[in-house]
């Protein structure tokens, strides 16, 4: 028979391996980045886990005569299918730290009965998702004391 003590030893070491992995999770994430390149190769948009824009790099002069609205379409569907790719890259990360919770995991990223449910959610993606596996922008909890500095 296991004891209490030792359930609780246990308990405390998955949780300190979980806490590892989701760390670690944190720092890859955050030093992620992901590209797409437009359909007439003028421009490739570069944006990290919070799909915030981190660059543009222009592979022709042709945006300097493109009409301004059809230039703003073109950064906007690329920046777009930026933030898809970065996107499939979090969730890639951060499905195997749901384990047993696939059916959680597949409502946020597609799929499984919470889809609907979640669509909302996922629309706000990457922000919402990636702002909470990176902790970016949280703001500490009254609860918490000086815990915070710990978990960020």
């Amino acid at each position: 028979m296991v004891s209490f003590q030792e359930q609780v030893a246990e308990a405390m070491a998955g949780l300190a391996e979980q806490t590892k992995k989701i760390q670690q999770v944190q720092e890859e994430l955050a030093r992620a980045s992901a590209s797409a390149t437009s359909k007439d190769r003028m421009v490739t948009a570069s944006v990290n886990a919070h799909g915030e824009i981190l660059s543009f790099k222009f592979h022709t002069e042709g945006y300097r005569t493109m009409p301004g609205a059809q230039l703003a379409e073109v950064l906007k569907t690329t920046v777009n299918a930026a933030r898809t790719e970065m996107n499939s890259k979090v969730s890639g990360s951060v499905r195997p730290l749901m384990g047993s919770q696939e059916e959680l995991a597949s409502g946020l990223f597609g799929g499984g009965e919470l889809d609907d449910l979640l669509a909302p959610l996922r629309a706000m993606q990457p922000e919402g998702l990636t702002e909470t596996v990176l902790g970016g922008g949280r703001k500490p909890s009254a609860n918490r004391g000086e815990e915070d500095e710990f978990y960020g």
